[in-house]
């Protein structure tokens, strides 16, 4: 079954926040949150984990898959507003949060929607002013949270190179981030290989091997029972499909990455209207991906 992403999942597993930026509480005898999505959407994280724990300030974590603006972004306005809160993710996401310009890029994508949420927003400061990881995220290790409840860290690198995945064994359910790709308003699977192809389909099976009950996707849906294990299949076909769109690509505009870049976004964006991003964000991940096949 493919569902949206919104409230509750499974016992003791909810999706908060607006399905196209979920964040997903686990309550277990200590409550967490996997993913932070964009600065705006803190006031409505904060305003439902409260309804769901009773007191916000019983979450004590945060584990994010990876750096991006659209899956930390509210971790500073949390950590502002949850007292002794700490934030677990990849040595190199901790890393990408110490650098000038990497912040400044967040703060630059998020700004643009901040603007056009402002009303959601109201006179919140949401700004993402840095962040400091106070858990080091490392592959294979696994966390406790009692209550029969845990996870493992799965490293699955491609997407970003700090890109890491979770796995809830009591559940069978595995949080991805944007490691098994994302859907488009057509239900067609868009492979997201910033870093690396050849790493991003080899997290793909790496996943696949886990054999989830539940999957739960880094953006709209949540997928269960065979549809979780279909996706990953069909995910590592649209994977080497879409590599083979942009080598054919290179090799009929003669190795011209932005003209590469340009065809797919006609295609893809502009002629189908489905894709579930805005063009800014959409056009610098299509670029590291033409780029990721290019240098493959």
């Amino acid at each position: 079954m493919i569902l949206e992403s919104k409230g509750k999942l499974a016992d003791g597993l909810f999706a908060v926040g607006e399905p196209g930026l979920p964040a997903f509480l686990l309550i277990g005898d200590v409550p967490v949150l996997f993913d932070a999505g964009m600065t705006f959407m803190g006031p409505q994280y904060v305003k439902e984990i409260r309804a769901l724990l009773g007191d916000e300030t019983l979450l004590r974590h945060v584990f994010l898959t990876h750096a991006h603006f659209d899956h930390s972004g509210a971790c500073p306005y949390l950590k502002r507003k949850i007292p002794g809160l700490k934030v677990g993710a990849h040595p190199l996401a901790a890393g990408t949060f110490r650098k000038t310009n990497a912040v400044e890029l967040i703060r630059s994508l998020s700004r643009d929607y901040e603007d056009r949420h402002a009303a959601q927003v109201g006179r919140e400061e949401v700004i993402f002013d840095g962040l400091a990881v106070d858990v080091l995220l490392e592959d294979g290790m696994e966390l406790d949270l009692g209550g029969g409840l845990g996870f493992r860290v799965v490293a699955t690198p491609g997407h970003t190179r700090d890109s890491i995945s979770f796995y809830i064994p009591k559940l069978k359910a595995l949080i991805t981030g944007e490691a098994a790709g994302v859907y488009d308003g057509n239900m067609t699977i868009h492979p997201e290989f910033l870093a690396s192809y050849h790493d991003y389909l080899a997290s793909l099976e790496k996943l696949a091997r886990l054999d989830p009950d539940m999957l739960l996707l880094g953006h709209h849906f949540t997928l269960t029972g065979g549809d979780a294990r279909a996706h990953m299949v069909q995910s590592m076909a649209g994977t080497k499909l879409f590599r083979k769109r942009i080598e054919d690509g290179l090799h009929d505009l003669h190795g011209n990455r932005e003209a590469v870049v340009q065809r797919i976004f006609r295609e893809d964006y502009e002629q189908t209207g489905a894709i579930l991003q805005e063009a800014r964000p959409y056009l610098i991940n299509l670029a590291a991906k033409v780029k990721a096949v290019a240098q493959a």
